[in-house]
């Protein structure tokens, strides 16, 4: 890894503030609280530790604590001066005098942590500026700085009313970090809506053991349709801004997408967001799609890119669907592998359903392409899985939307029609993988699950992390006025957990895409429910439920105070709400 060792222009930033080492590594200060934050190995906490302690930038370090000694630019015998830090824990508090090039003294309160420490430098908005990424890692003796483009990252985190930024970084060169991939593209995720931050961590741990390999992945054995990542503290500047989730990237390389043809320009690997609910169920005709944009109706268009190509393809997605949506039951089982990634679909149906993601229901979902000169078949890939676990993903969204209690089938037209015809034993497939992946040890066990909860649960909370981010965000408008306890978040989840999956457990798969509901659709029973008993205006959604009363789980959910995009029943007829 290609880096420079606190390059002088990053640590020109904080020019006026103390310029502190701990054991090889930057402290961070916090200067809106005086607080420094260094990051040490976590077997240290518990114990006493002697460190080196060193200035920087013409700083002197004169005492901690009272404790008098020199500073490590002054010595010439190659001995460095240190500091016995005694009973080290996330409330530990030492005292840090220093002294600054031109005489001034400051006073400053270190804590340790044992997670990662990011600063970001520089002055960042919608679009990419220049700055620098500042990296200590509590297992290595140094601190790391590259230069980097960086922005804001997000859709509805990314309003000008937000205020715990997502961070899309972009470096010159390829880095590798906690052993993940070698890329120039990585992403910070604050987590900004989910009051215990680490909910799309979780979620997407949980999905990178237990899915499927893409269709492609002879070919491809490398390709992930999952993301990996690490949780870190970060500081923007001389403000630390929080806990953060520091990931991979959702993308061609990460799938393992054939590239545009350099020399042609001929495009084979494609790969979609869906960001809305725009005809992103893949409900009705995808028509009029113009190649030389990269958004189409709810979706956006991720590679190609147009700042690196001056044509993009819609083609394969509006193909796929378009001919799907036009079969019939035989057509439909005999063909839909040949356009749809049906094993993935089937472990993302139980995903969804084990976590309630009920806001990745047609949005927050890539679809991919590997090659459309070999086949135009989609395969899935789940995004942004902050509201699962029982989190809501809105301020006026209902309770009972997101309790135990709440189940999630996928209302997106191919897996309807899975449920409804039963390919390939879709239905038997579900429920087998289900009881295979509920045994003990496996993926879907309760004590798996909220291990799972628990391993980040204890890093917030023994790194002092928690502490931080309840004091800094604790009432903001990110997360509509709520606390953040991540000691009451922690016990509702795995609370939540337990009641849910027994849930699960009562029921079979599909939750309510079965036989029965095809079955009285078919027959028209809804038509004449809404005719004798509520008149002709009545509108039911897909478990037939009428919308406007109070059902304990009205699983096409309302989006007060209009309807979710979805399938409904009116006059016994389906309406589709975009």
């Amino acid at each position: 890894m290609k880096k420079t060792i606190l390059a002088i222009f990053v640590l020109a930033c904080t020019a006026g503030h103390a310029q502190v080492l701990i054991d090889g590594r930057h402290a961070c200060l916090d200067t809106l609280g005086n607080t420094m934050l260094a990051t040490i190995p976590e077997r240290l906490f518990g114990g006493d530790a002697t460190l080196p302690v060193n200035a920087e930038q013409g700083w002197t370090v004169n005492a901690i604590d009272d404790v008098t000694f020199a500073d490590a630019g002054s010595q010439n015998s190659g001995s460095e001066p240190s500091f016995t830090f005694r009973n080290i824990s996330a409330e530990s508090k030492w005292v840090v005098r220093t002294t600054s090039p031109d005489g001034e003294t400051r006073n400053d309160t270190l804590q340790f942590t044992f997670l990662p420490l990011i600063q970001l430098v520089g002055d960042f908005g919608y679009n990419y500026v220049q700055g620098t990424f500042v990296f200590s890692h509590p297992d290595s003796a140094t601190t790391e700085s590259f230069a980097a483009r960086i922005k804001w990252r997000g859709g509805t985190t990314n309003a000008k009313s937000k205020h715990k930024r997502n961070y899309k970084i972009n470096f010159d060169e390829d880095h590798r970090f906690f052993g993940l991939r070698n890329d120039d593209k990585w992403m910070l995720d604050a987590g900004q809506p989910d009051v215990f931050r680490m909910r799309n961590r979780i979620a997407m741990d949980l999905w990178h053991d237990m899915a499927s390999k893409p269709y492609y992945a002879e070919q491809e054995p490398k390709a992930l349709n999952s993301v990996r990542g690490a949780l870190v503290e970060v500081f923007l500047g001389n403000e630390w801004r929080g806990v953060y989730n520091f990931s991979e990237m959702m993308d061609r390389k990460q799938l393992k997408l054939k590239k545009t043809d350099d020399k042609t320009g001929e495009i084979h690997g494609c790969l979609y967001k869906a960001v809305s609910y725009n005809k992103t169920n893949l409900l009705l005709p995808l028509e009029g799609y113009d190649n030389s944009k990269d958004t189409f109706l709810g979706f956006e268009m991720k590679y190609p890119d147009l700042d690196d190509s001056d044509t993009v393809d819609w083609r394969p997605l509006a193909d796929v669907v378009n001919t799907v949506i036009g079969f019939n039951k035989k057509e439909f089982t005999e063909h839909i592998n040949e356009y749809f990634d049906v094993s993935v679909m089937r472990d993302m149906s139980l995903f969804y359903s084990v976590v309630n993601a009920s806001d990745n229901i047609g949005k927050n979902t890539y679809w991919a392409v590997y090659d459309k000169a070999a086949g135009k078949c989609l395969t899935p890939a789940p995004w942004d899985l902050d509201a699962t676990f029982g989190q809501r993903w809105g301020h006026v969204i209902a309770e009972e939307y997101y309790s135990p209690e709440c189940t999630t089938d996928i209302d997106v037209m191919p897996f309807i029609y899975l449920y409804k015809y039963n390919c390939y034993d879709f239905n038997g497939q579900l429920n087998s993988r289900y009881k295979a992946m509920r045994q003990q040890g496996q993926v879907f066990d309760t004590d798996s699950l909220i291990s799972r909860v628990t391993k980040y649960y204890k890093a917030m909370k023994n790194s002092g992390a928690a502490k931080r981010e309840e004091t800094k965000w604790s009432g903001d408008s990110d997360v509509w006025g709520d606390v953040i306890d991540f000691d009451a978040e922690y016990e509702y989840i795995c609370d939540w957990i337990t009641k849910h999956m027994a849930l699960l457990d009562s029921t079979t798969f599909p939750l309510y895409f079965t036989k029965e509901f095809f079955d009285a659709i078919d027959a028209q029973s809804i038509e004449s429910l809404t005719q004798t008993q509520d008149g002709p205006s009545a509108i039911y959604n897909l478990s037939g439920q009428r919308i406007g009363q109070e059902p304990p789980c009205p699983e096409r959910q309302l989006r007060q105070p209009h309807l979710r995009p979805g399938i409904y029943i009116m006059n016994g007829k389906k309406i589709v709400i975009r």
